[in-house]
């Protein structure tokens, strides 16, 4: 049989270990500190926070202000409050770079909320745009809301960068009417 032999450092290095993870022992599922932050209704692309709301086709925060999007990318969002009565209005603030619409004269933008298509928006110069729809209020009903937006073409860089890159999106948000 082999004995174990501790020195008092070890001994109390494996105390303190277990004084740290003993309050994760006992700490309640709502803790604050591992508590999901709570669903918003707008989500700026710079805000760690929301960055869980972005389920598909975003990139990485570039500049500490934007995220470029794939071709199809999509959201979840918190209704605003008093949807369920009077709807809202969908906004995508975005910026179609030089470099895009130099590879296609013009980009159209379509999104659907709830399976609900709203109408498409044409773009054919580079600039700052906001997307602007209002969604009906028979399409509220439960605590949040998942919109999926679509371009008709998108542009890969070439070189080392293989994205898929549609527009450069700053912030998304369900508001108010």
């Amino acid at each position: 049989m082999t004995r174990l032999s501790l020195t008092n450092r070890t001994v109390r290095s494996l105390a303190a270990a277990l004084l740290c993870l003993a309050p994760l022992a006992v700490a309640p599922a709502g803790c604050k500190f591992f508590r999901k932050p709570p669903l918003q209704s707008r989500v700026n692309m710079s805000d760690p926070r929301t960055a869980g709301q972005l389920l598909d086709g975003f990139y990485g925060v570039e500049a500490g202000a934007w995220r470029w999007t794939a071709r199809q990318f999509s959201v979840k969002l918190k209704p605003p409050a008093g949807a369920a009565q009077k709807g809202a209005t969908l906004r995508l603030e975005l910026v179609l770079p030089p470099p895009v619409i130099e590879k296609s004269p013009a980009i159209a933008l379509s999104a659907s909320v709830e399976g609900s298509p709203l109408a498409p928006e044409t773009y054919s110069a580079a600039g700052n745009y906001t997307y602007r729809r209002d969604v009906p209020a028979s399409l509220f009903g439960g605590a949040d809301m998942i919109v999926y937006f679509q371009l008709d073409k998108s542009m890969t860089p070439g070189g080392p960068d293989k994205r898929d890159l549609g527009v450069v999106v700053t912030a998304v948000a369900l508001e108010s009417k």
